[in-house]
C-alpha cells in the first residue's frame, strides 16, 4: 500500500513532512505548556498539527518497512529501521498529552492537573525533538554514507 507512488518510493516523500511537523509539533507543544499567552492565539492548533505530525510518522514507519524490503536491510538501514519504529509512538503520546493539555485549558478547571501536564508537555516536546532528531540522523547516514567519498562520473 505505501510502497511508490510514480515510481517514486512513498518513504522519501512523506519523512519530508515529518522532518518538518515534527519540530513544529514539538515547538508548538513547549510554547503551549508554558505560555498562556500562546494558548490564547493558538487554540488548537497544536493538537491539530499534532494529529497530523502522528498520522505522517506512520505512514512514514510503514512505508520505510516496504523501502527496507524493497533495498535490504543491515547495517545502517537497520539501525535507521529499529529507530524510526519508535517515532510514531512517540509522536502520538504527544499528541495525547497536547490535546489533554488544550482540553484542560478549555475547561479552565484543574489548574493542579493542568501544571502538571505541562511538565510533562514539555518533557514530550524535548522526547519528540530528541527521536526525530536521531531517526533523521540515522536516516541521512543510510541514505548518504559513502557518497562524498566517490568520485564524480
Amino acid at each position: 500500500m505505501f510502497d511508490t507512488i510514480a515510481g517514486i518510493p512513498v518513504h522519501a516523500l512523506v519523512v519530508h513532512a515529518v522532518v518538518v511537523l515534527a519540530p513544529l509539533t514539538a515547538l508548538l507543544l513547549l510554547a503551549f505548556s508554558v505560555s498562556g499567552r500562546f494558548r490564547t492565539w493558538s487554540g488548537w492548533l497544536t493538537p491539530a498539527v499534532g494529529a497530523l505530525t502522528t498520522l505522517a510518522a506512520f505512514v512514514a514507519a510503514s512505508s520505510g518497512e516496504e523501502l527496507e524490503h524493497r533495498v535490504g536491510s543491515g547495517g545502517l538501514v537497520e539501525e535507521h529501521a529499529e529507530l524510526g519504529e519508535v517515532l510514531p509512538w512517540v509522536t502520538l503520546a504527544a499528541t495525547v498529552v497536547a490535546v489533554l493539555l488544550w482540553w484542560l485549558w478549555r475547561r479552565g478547571t484543574a489548574v493542579g492537573a493542568f501544571r502538571i501536564l505541562a511538565v510533562l508537555g514539555v518533557l514530550a516536546a524535548l522526547g519528540l525533538a530528541v527521536d526525530v532528531t536521531l531517526v533523521g540522523h540515522s536516516g541521512a547516514k543510510a541514505v548518504w554514507s559513502g557518497i562524498g567519498s566517490q568520485p564524480a562520473p
